[in-house]
């Protein structure tokens, strides 16, 4: 691969957190990549599943009807699986009354970006390790990382740089948008839970070539926030 694992991983909990997602794996034929890191399932549980359904998809090519994307019920567990390569397929716990179709919806920019990392063709600028906003030295945006907010900052980032990497931008692009947001968000206001929706607006503006980019990233936004309990502490 021409990521680095913490790019994967950054990705697996952007999924993780999609509306009708309770967790993300990618099944490889050593088991679950990264322990199974957002899943959330316990590794050994997460490392059963992985081989499972890499078995599945074997299978499946083996006898010439190979999967391209199945919903699938494994015990108590409800699973979409999208086979990615021949090695390695994308599984997304699902909440057991949730729809597949808006989940499927979701992901459609976040395939672009994982075919691309796994895929087998020369590594481009597009395949570079995430360049994070958030390692910046300056003291203000390295307060706000070892704050409370620092958390779902990143989560906020890595699901921005999804979008941008769809929309044809690269990783340095991403990561120069959100220090400049940042910029302006430090300067307007004191950051804190009451005013992380201004830097969520700033953002999205930047997706205005892209109506529905913007709309679907505003709304992987707030279940973020929704999940880290950042609506408790503006509403509490």
């Amino acid at each position: 691969m021409s990521i680095s694992v913490q790019g994967l991983l950054d990705i697996l909990d952007v999924i993780a957190n999609l509306p009708g997602s309770r967790g993300a794996m990618l099944a490889t034929g050593d088991g679950a990549f990264g322990e199974g890191q957002h899943s959330g399932l316990e590794m050994t549980v997460a490392n059963d599943v992985a081989k499972t359904v890499r078995r599945m998809v074997v299978a499946s090519t083996t006898v010439g009807s190979p999967l391209e994307d199945l919903v699938i019920n494994l015990g108590a567990a409800r699973m979409m699986v999208r086979p990615l390569d021949e090695d390695t397929a994308l599984v997304i716990l699902l909440e057991r009354d949730a729809q597949s179709g808006p989940v499927r919806e979701h992901l459609s920019p976040i395939l672009d970006t994982l075919d691309r990392m796994l895929g087998t063709h020369q590594p481009d600028p597009m395949d570079a390790p995430m360049v994070s906003a958030l390692d910046n030295p300056d003291d203000d945006i390295a307060d706000l990382v070892g704050g409370e907010l620092g958390p779902v900052l990143r989560q906020i980032e890595g699901s921005f740089s999804i979008y941008v990497r769809h929309l044809g931008g690269t990783p340095e692009q991403s990561a120069q948008i959100i220090s400049e947001q940042l910029r302006e968000w430090l300067l307007c206001c004191n950051p804190s839970p009451y005013t992380l929706p201004l830097l969520l607006d700033g953002l999205s503006q930047t997706l205005n070539d892209d109506p529905a980019a913007r709309a679907q990233f505003m709304n992987d936004m707030q279940q973020i926030l929704k999940d880290a309990g950042v609506w408790q502490a503006t509403n509490g």
